[in-house]
């Protein structure tokens, strides 16, 4: 009788499609964001969040076969995350700098998640939109309480500084393989949109260190709010339409990291382990 060990899948291949699935679907809600958000800067209106983004979405032409095609990405994009921050698929290592981006990696993925079942809750009926999304998240903040309003600050501003110094050292080169008659513009919208997105946490640092007071358990400030903020700043609309087009751009990162990301997927095959277990 055979002792050899069951063959076991390897599913690297289909968490590498998982992941590029889920950078598009990244690509669209941040895509819709950063429009709304240039429009907002020079017409009354306002800015979106991301569960409204994806009501956006689903309010487009095609949009139930979006809603189901970001129900099925969405969940994959956080599976990523999460699979990013466990299993160090970037290789980040495990040193200080390493775990906080792993953390973050992590944090992201819970997002996702969240954004994940606030749209299937719009597919089957269970929420008709309109920031049902944020509800969500609120059912966590009072676990926190308002004192979490400023390590939240200091976490946003490391974030940012962090962001910053990507779009500056390009150090996010090393996760693509541009294709060298279109490398220069698209590691252009890529450092644009990465930028943005560092103005954007910049903006929540400071919503949480002003407004301790102000902001309660069911309510931490978001996107919208940190978009609202940038463009109550001095030379507020020129911020803000600039921020819009670098959220439009960070979608194009997404949509670049889709087609020419590394995706490196851990080897979550457990046939070694299996037979380092039987010898």
């Amino acid at each position: 009788m055979s002792t050899s060990p069951m063959p076991v899948r390897d599913h690297r291949d289909a968490i590498e499609k998982g992941a590029r699935l889920g950078y598009l679907a990244r690509a669209a809600v941040f895509i819709v964001i950063g429009t709304f958000a240039f429009r907002t800067a020079f017409a009354a209106g306002s800015t979106l969040s991301e569960e409204e983004a994806i009501g956006r979405i689903v309010a487009s032409p095609f949009g139930g076969v979006l809603l189901v095609l970001l129900v099925v990405a969405l969940p994959c994009f956080a599976l990523w995350r999460f699979i990013q921050a466990i299993f160090d698929a970037d290789g980040y290592g495990s040193g200080a700098k390493g775990i906080a981006t792993r953390i973050g990696r992590f944090v992201s993925g819970l997002t996702y998640l969240f954004l994940s079942i606030y749209a299937a809750s719009l597919l089957f009926g269970l929420s008709t939109g309109g920031g049902g999304g944020s509800g969500l998240l609120n059912q966590w903040a009072p676990l926190f309480g308002p004192w979490f309003t400023i390590p939240a600050g200091l976490v946003m501003l490391g974030v940012a500084g962090s962001q910053a110094k990507k779009a500056w050292s390009g150090s996010f080169l090393r996760f693509l393989s541009l294709p060298p008659a279109h490398a220069r513009w698209m590691t252009a919208v890529c450092r644009f949109g990465i930028a943005a997105r560092a103005l954007v946490f910049l903006a929540l640092a400071v919503l949480f260190f002003t407004g301790a007071s102000r902001w309660s358990p069911d309510h931490m400030p978001g996107l919208e709010d940190a978009l609202v903020a940038i463009g109550s700043w001095p030379h507020g609309a020129l911020l803000l339409s600039g921020t819009g087009l670098g959220l439009v751009a960070f979608g194009l990162y997404a949509l670049i990291l889709s087609r020419y990301g590394h995706i490196r997927s851990p080897d979550l095959d457990p046939t070694d382990a299996l037979k380092r277990m039987g010898a």
